[in-house]
């Protein structure tokens, strides 16, 4: 039987617990972290049950003793956003609110310990591994995220898995790159714009109207210039917007997932500080590829299935080559090299390091 730790319950209620999951789930209760660290050396466990309530709210004490690779789920009798955004910074993996809801936790039981949660993420790493954990968690709950990354590293990918695993998942998901709007059609992008608002202008909704009820993903958002930044900060305050040359407001009601390739601690200047603190309840960081390697063998052959259906294969010496790569355009990088290497192999089965061209400059055939 599956084995979870029970931690901090009062000890009537963890009993009570442990009798209505008897048959599926083995609770094994422990008073404090420090007994759930120390059963951890003794059993196998699959998840911790860890029960906030008796502890300091404000630091969460405990909560990293007890995260030792294991999903977490907290359990509170008073929810807060502030208090869901520490615990989930603290390592939390769920947050769930008392009294219990039985099917419930049993729903996110047979979530997190069932497979290992991979989608939308490729990779056995454990640092993606973080990743896919966190975005799970971060669906759950209608907070703004700022996902970070490099260039190539999934983050348009990373804000749609957000968005189909959340509870607006039936509403419309509109993604938009701040980067590609000169200053003076950003504006008119998000907001819209009405009829004669600027020449041959006519009436249409922006991003915001259009993802109404869904989600919004503003791709590169500290591109998008500090005129239209504030504009963005007073819709994001009151939930209206004003179109281009509108004369009245309109409410919108998006979830919004924002993200950025720029290291906003070396260039504060490219983002409104007040706008960054409305943007950044929640924080996906993603990491480059070269800090992941031993995933590069299992994009690439996914990447080759993806695009080739004769029975292609890498062969052992090919993969040393890839996973040796430092790899600057991440993971869109490493797959515009395997479509690559399926061309440059024609119609054998094994694609060999000689079919391996890392820069985009093609070589002659031999």
């Amino acid at each position: 039987m599956i084995t979870i730790l029970d931690v901090g319950q009062d000890a009537l209620e963890a009993r009570s617990l442990a009798a209505i999951l008897n048959g599926e789930y083995r609770l094994l209760y422990c008073p404090d972290p420090g007994s759930a660290f120390t059963a951890l050396e003794q059993v196998k466990a699959a998840a911790i049950l860890f029960d906030i309530d008796g502890w300091d709210r404000s630091e969460l004490e405990g909560l990293d003793a007890a995260r030792v690779g294991l999903p977490v789920i907290v359990l509170s009798g008073k929810i807060e956003p502030s208090l869901v955004v520490r615990a989930i910074r603290k390592g939390a993996t769920d947050f769930l609110s008392k009294p219990l809801d039985i099917e419930l936790l049993k729903s996110v039981l047979r979530k997190l310990i069932g497979p290992r949660p991979s989608f939308p993420f490729i990779g056995h790493s454990a640092a993606i591994r973080r990743s896919a954990q966190l975005l799970k968690s971060y669906a759950r709950f209608d907070f703004p995220v700022l996902i970070l990354g490099e260039s190539g590293t999934g983050k348009e990918i990373a804000a749609l898995a957000l968005h189909r695993l959340s509870a607006r998942s039936n509403g419309p998901f509109v993604p938009k790159n701040c980067a590609a709007f000169p200053d003076n059609l950003i504006e008119s992008e998000l907001f819209g714009a009405a009829k004669g608002a600027y020449t041959g202008s006519v009436e249409r909704p922006g991003a915001f109207e259009l993802a109404s009820g869904g989600s919004l993903f503003l791709d590169e958002i500290a591109e998008s210039g500090l005129p239209a930044q504030a504009k963005l900060l007073r819709v994001l305050a009151s939930g209206e917007l004003w179109r281009l040359g509108g004369s009245s407001p309109r409410r919108v009601d998006i979830r919004l997932i924002s993200a950025t390739s720029r290291d906003l601690e070396l260039e504060p200047e490219r983002i409104r500080s007040d706008l960054l603190y409305r943007i950044n309840t929640l924080i996906l960081a993603l990491p480059p590829l070269r800090e992941r390697r031993e995933d590069v063998a299992e994009l690439a052959a996914f990447f080759l299935r993806s695009a080739c259906r004769s029975p292609k294969r890498f062969s052992r010496e090919a993969l040393e080559l890839l996973e040796a790569e430092d790899w600057p355009g991440n993971v869109r990088q490493l797959r515009n090299v395997v479509h690559r290497a399926i061309v440059l192999s024609d119609d054998l089965e094994e694609i060999g390091p000689q079919h391996i061209m890392i820069s985009s400059r093609m070589p002659n055939r031999p």
